[in-house]
This record gives C-alpha cells, structure tokens and sequence, in this order.
C-alpha cells in the first residue's frame, strides 16, 4: 500500500505504459497499412500515367511515320515528333525518350533548342543510353511495362514503359517513358511519418492527462481505504471513506466498505455491550454467593439462619446456570451449531400446557385468562423444544409483569401459510422509547418500572434468535398503563 502513495511508481507508471504501448502499436499498425495503401496506390497512378503516355506517344509518332507528312516535310516531321517528345517530358516531368531499334536514343527532350534541332542531338544524360537486347526483344512483341533500373541505366527503380513503334508493319524502334519512384515515395514517407509522429506525441500527451486523472481517481479512494483500515486494526471504528459521486465499481466498494465499517461499528459495540453486562450479571450472584457462603464459613452468620442464606445461594446459582444455558443456547443458534428436530404440532395445545403451567403464579396474582376455549388446532412444522422455549418465556413475561387482577388473552389464528399465536397482558406496559430495544441483548427496560430485577435481559433476545431461525417474525405493541402484546408468525 505504501507503494501507492508514489503515484508514478505503481498505478500512474503502469497505466501510462499500457496505454503509450496501445497508442504507439495502434498508430504503427494504421501508419504502416496507410503507407502500404497509399504507396501502392501511388505506384498503381505511376504505372497507368506512365503506360498512358507511352501509349500516346507511341501512337503520334506511328500516325506520324505513316502519315505523307513524313515524305514530302520530313524536316517537319522530326521537329514534330521532338516537340511531341519534349512536351511530355516537360508537362509530366518523367523520362521521354524514342529509340531505334537497336536501342540506340535518337529523340529526347533535350533535341530541340528553341524551334531548332541540335546540330548534335546527343545529349550528355541519354546519349549514353543503350536499351539492352532483352527489353528490345520484349518491347518488339508488345508494350510493356514493370518497375526496373533497366540494368543499372538508372540508379535507383523506375517505372518504365515501353511502347513499341512500327512502320508497315516493320519494327523501326520504341517510344521509352520512365517515371522516378524512389523520390515520390521517400517524401511521401517522410511525410506520412511526420504526421504520425505529431498525432503520436499529441495521442500522447492526452494519455498521459487521462491516465493522471484516472489513476488519481483510483489511487486516492485506494489511499483512504488504506487510511480506515488502519484506524480499523486499531479498534477506531469511527472513520468512513468519502464516498464517489458516480456509479461505477469503486463506488460502489466504497459504500459496502463504510457498510460494512458500520457493521463492525456495531458489533464492536455490542461486544464492549456484551462483556460489560455478562461482567455484571455475574458479579452481582457472585458477590451475593462468595459473602454468603464466607459468612457461614467464619460464623458471621449463626447457625439457625444458614439454612435461609443457603436458600438465596441456592437460588442465585440456579440463575447463574439458567443464564450460562441460555447464553450458550444463543451462542450456538448464532454460530449454526444447533441441530433442528422438525416435526408437526399443535402450537395451540402448547399455549395451553404451558399456561396451566403458571396457575400458582396466576391464583396468586388474581390473573384472568382469556381465550382458551376459542382457541382451535393450529398446526406448524418447527423444533417443538425451542418453541416450547418461546411460548415459555413469553408466558413468564407475561405472568410477571400482569398487574394484580388484571388479565390475559390468548388467542391463535391461522391463513394459508402462517399460523399466527398472540399472548397480550395487561400492566404498566413499556416505553414507545424501548419498543425496539426489547429484542436486543442483555437489555432491560427502566429498572424503576420493572417488577423483575433478576431479569437477565436475554430472554426476548433468545426468543427472537429462535424465532428467526424458523424463518418467523415476532412483533410488538404496547401502550403505558394499559396493554403488552406479542405476536408471533410460523410457517406452517
């Protein structure tokens, strides 16, 4: 992670590299297939220029041959086919030249000087020239043309046509147009290159902008996720990632990420929440026991009242070991360790088992039951131990905390899914304030209000953990001084 505060040595550096490599490949594989088109292209034009004005060439001076110009001016006649020569070397800028047919220049543009032929129409370029024998013989079968240096005559490749002349049907020479291509070709290249390179440099330059912001784009969330997760391993559950403005992947990590710190946050809590109130709820038994028992072990308490003392440590061992069992009863629904034994039954007999279960309490207390003999078979599929567990603790609850005479009503009700079993008592009732809170560990509502001060806070919790685990929802109402109604929903 350290790496990633050098923003050139790792994401900036690698992403620039990629994309230089992307762009340069890109601009050589579209440079070098644009060269070879066009290059082609060019040779294709040279090629047809070049076979044109043989051609044409070619055919003038053969109408002029067979023409009686030829016989009655034949003065007039050459300076005609040297002008025609003259003026397609000039307006093309290629090589134009006629021979005989021994291969020997006998026209070129430099014959004329004004309207005048030279005295000696040799020239020093193509007075050297001798075609050899083999193009000679090629040129006499038909025109022809191809890319040659025509045995080393020119020093680099040319595009040369040769069109052949005849004069009643009798070879008498060849009309020669040869077109440089090196030239062309090289400044075109060069050229072409110099483009490319700009448009490089310019695809470049916008890489390595784009790949700067993008890379900081990343490298920056990156550098802060690096910063929670330290404030993490050290317990601070406190800071978040500023979230992105936009929709994408990172994004959308770094609001599971502040999800999940949020969680953590949570848990963390609820461990901290956890140990304190388990420290407690054990403290307090175990300083009653340990005083207690140390006061009969040293005569502090005398003998006739050891058997009372005895009693109350007896009881308060009986609620540490009620407490240890339902934190492991708990302890095993949360991890998956506990083995479900699925089976029909009738949720509405248990209610009713268990109730009758309460009847000392309930003749103590006054207690009226309602519901009972409206109660019908309601039948679901579940662990009928655990669930015996649910409708205990809330029949205890509601036992507890039901005011003198008051009053409970049970009733069932079933649909094509769900049974439905509701326990509602009459009493103090709980605080809207503490209405979402019952469920959670070890928590109690307002000590002062409540008549059960050995309360561990974990039953609620405990029958929510059940109740989730059959794929159920238990709900809650109440009002101050009036009711407390829970309802529980079972699959069938």
């Amino acid at each position: 992670m350290k790496l990633l505060k050098n923003k050139k040595g790792t994401f900036f550096f690698k992403y620039f590299m990629i994309f230089s490599a992307i762009v340069l490949v890109s601009f050589i594989i579209i440079g070098t297939s644009f060269m070879l088109l066009v290059t082609n292209t060019l040779l294709n034009q040279v090629t047809e220029d070049t076979k044109s004005n043989a051609s044409n060439l070619a055919q003038m001076t053969t109408d002029l041959f067979n023409s009686n110009v030829i016989r009655e001016n034949p003065q007039a006649a050459v300076m005609t086919m040297c002008k025609n020569v003259e003026i397609v070397s000039k307006s093309t800028g290629y090589d134009v030249f006629i021979c005989n047919k021994e291969g020997e220049v006998i026209v070129c543009p430099e014959t004329l000087t004004g309207f005048d032929i030279k005295e000696s129409p040799s020239c020093d370029t193509h007075g050297k020239i001798r075609i050899p024998s083999t193009y000679i013989q090629r040129v006499k079968s038909s025109e022809f043309n191809e890319f040659s240096t025509l045995d080393d005559i020119y020093t680099s490749y040319y595009s040369v046509c040769m069109s052949p002349l005849y004069l009643n049907d009798t070879f008498i020479g060849f009309c020669v147009v040869s077109a440089p291509i090196n030239d062309n070709i090289v400044q075109y290249v060069e050229k072409t290159v110099v483009m490319f390179v700009l448009c490089a440099a310019a695809a470049l330059l916008l890489v390595t902008v784009a790949v700067s912001f993008m890379t900081e784009r990343i490298a920056k969330p990156i550098r802060n996720l690096e910063t929670a997760t330290k404030c993490y391993s050290s317990g601070d559950f406190s800071y978040r990632v500023p979230e992105l403005d936009s929709n994408d992947e990172l994004a959308a990590l770094i609001t599971k990420f502040n999800a999940m710190a949020t969680s953590l946050s949570q848990i963390e809590n609820s461990r901290r929440s956890f140990v304190a109130n388990v420290s407690h709820e054990f403290k307090t038994p175990m300083t009653t026991i340990g005083g207690f028992i140390n006061g009969i072990i040293d005569g502090t308490i005398p003998a006739e009242k050891q058997d009372y003392y005895l009693k109350i440590v007896s009881s308060e061992i009986s609620r540490l070991s009620k407490m240890v069992n339902t934190m492991l009863n708990i302890s095993k629904i949360e991890t998956g360790n506990v083995d479900m034994n699925i089976e029909q039954f009738d949720i509405s007999q248990k209610l009713v088992t268990t109730f009758l279960g309460f009847e000392q309490l309930i003749s103590q207390k006054n207690i009226e039951i309602i519901g009972f003999e409206d109660l019908s078979p309601a039948l679901v599929h579940g662990d009928s131990a655990m669930i015996d567990q649910v409708v205990y603790n809330l029949a205890d609850n509601a036992v507890k905390f039901t005011n003198e005479g008051g009053k409970i009503i049970v009733n069932t009700t079933v649909d094509k899914n769900c049974v439905y079993f509701a326990i509602t008592n009459t009493g103090k009732g709980i605080p809207e304030k503490d209405l979402e809170k019952v469920f959670e560990r070890f928590y109690k509502v307002d000590q002062s209000r409540s008549t059960d001060v050995k309360s561990t806070g974990l039953g609620l919790y405990l029958i929510k953990s059940i109740i989730d685990l059959h794929n159920g929802t238990i709900t809650l109402e109440s009002e101050i001084d009036s009711f407390t109604r829970f309802t529980v929903k079972l699959p069938k």
